[in-house]
């Protein structure tokens, strides 16, 4: 019982310093009190300001950002399909050369052929000439041969004449036979 008589009493002089402390500060702790829950007040209301101004900036820079990511989205996509574009256009064009060029060599290579048939054809018209000319010039010279050595036969000839003669034969059997004068000038001495 003393511990319940001293509790209570611990209690009504704790109720009773209060009514002191009430009756000497309690005009001024209301006060204290009033300027602390304006104070309280202000402050929730400026931290209620700089959370709503925190999350509409937040909103705008989330919106700024997703308005740049979608913009560079859209200028990558419009360059990748510009790429593309040119890429089609550079392997059109190569196409296109391409086949000029083997147009060209195709044309080039008829020509060539067309060009090595002639060629060989007045090779074997001239060789053919040739022969016939040097097949001529062969028949000439031996018929003027037999014909010199049957005017021998028939003629007493003297030893200025015999030379003469063999000189001429000789000149008739040094000439080109593709009939150039290079052999033809040649004169014979006779002692």
């Amino acid at each position: 019982m003393a511990a319940q008589v001293r509790e209570n009493g611990g209690a009504g002089d704790a109720v009773g310093v209060d009514k002191i402390r009430d009756l000497l500060f309690g005009n001024q702790m209301q006060d204290y009190d009033r300027r602390f829950s304006k104070l309280e007040e202000r402050v929730l209301q400026r931290f209620k300001d700089v959370e709503s101004e925190a999350k509409r900036n937040l909103e705008m820079y989330e919106s700024n950002a997703k308005k740049q990511i979608d913009s560079l989205a859209a200028q990558l996509r419009n360059e990748k399909d510009s790429r593309a574009d040119a890429d089609k256009e550079i392997d059109r064009n190569l196409r296109e050369q391409n086949q000029a060029l083997e147009k060209q060599v195709r044309a080039l290579s008829d020509q060539l052929s067309a060009l090595e048939r002639d060629v060989s054809d007045r090779i074997n018209r001239n060789d053919h000439l040739l022969r016939e000319e040097i097949k001529q010039k062969n028949e000439g010279v031996q018929m003027l041969i037999e014909k010199m050595f049957a005017d021998l036969s028939n003629v007493k000839t003297d030893r200025n004449l015999l030379a003469g003669l063999f000189v001429e034969v000789a000149k008739c059997l040094n000439q080109d036979p593709v009939g150039s004068k290079g052999n033809s000038d040649r004169s014979w001495k006779v002692s």
